[in-house]
C-alpha cells in the first residue's frame, strides 16, 4: 500500500534536496512528513516499552511545537537508538518477555490490527524491536539523508488518515 500513489509520491517531493546543503534549510519543506512519522508513533504508543523511546518522541514533539532545540534531540538519538538495540542481542530477556506479556494483554487489539494486515507472522518481541526502530527514525527524521521512503518494515506503522491529516498531497 504504501509503495503506492499518493505515500510514493509525497515521499517522493521529500527525496528532492542535494545533500551538501544544510537539511535545516528544508524544515518548512520536512515537517509535514515529520509530524506524520511522529503522530504514527503516538498511535503505536503502546507498543514503545522503554521510555527512551517515548521521550525521543516527546522531544521531537517538543521540536516541532518550537520548545525543544534540535541539539537536545540529537544528543538523546542516542538512547532512543539504545532502547532499540537492545532487541537486537537482549542481555536481560526477563525484562523483555514481560514488555511482551504486558504488550499483549493491554493492546492486544493494537497487536492484532498490525497482525491482520501483515502478509508475514510476526512475533510481539519482533514488533515491539521494529517500532522502537520506528521511534528512532521518526525523531531523526529530518536530519536523514539522502531521502525517501523508509524501511518496509515501518509500513505496519504507518496510519493512512494520520498522512491525510499532516500531508497535503494531490489527489491522483
Amino acid at each position: 500500500m504504501w509503495t503506492q500513489e499518493p505515500y510514493s509520491s509525497v515521499a517522493k517531493k521529500f527525496e528532492v534536496y542535494p545533500t551538501c546543503e544544510d537539511w535545516m534549510d528544508y524544515l518548512v519543506v520536512e515537517m509535514p512528513l515529520y509530524k506524520f512519522y511522529l503522530s504514527s508513533c503516538r498511535n503505536i504508543w503502546p507498543l514503545l516499552t522503554q521510555e527512551e523511546s517515548r521521550k525521543g518522541i516527546e522531544l521531537a514533539e517538543g521540536f516541532v511545537a518550537g520548545k525543544v532545540k534540535w541539539d537536545s534531540i540529537s544528543e538523546y538519538n542516542w538512547h532512543v537508538e539504545g532502547a532499540a538495540f537492545c532487541f537486537e542481542d537482549p542481555p536481560d530477556q526477563e525484562r523483555i518477555d514481560i514488555w511482551i506479556k504486558e504488550v499483549e494483554c493491554q493492546s492486544s487489539d493494537l497487536i492484532n490490527k498490525i497482525r491482520n494486515e501483515d502478509e508475514e507472522k510476526i512475533s510481539t518481541q519482533e514488533l515491539l524491536k521494529q517500532a522502537a526502530y520506528f521511534a528512532d527514525y521518526a525523531m531523526i527524521y529530518p536530519s536523514i539523508q539522502p531521502k525517501g521512503l523508509p524501511c518496509d518494515e515501518f509500513n505496519r506503522f504507518l496510519c493512512p488518515k494520520l498522512l491525510k491529516q499532516h500531508v497535503n498531497y494531490p489527489v491522483v
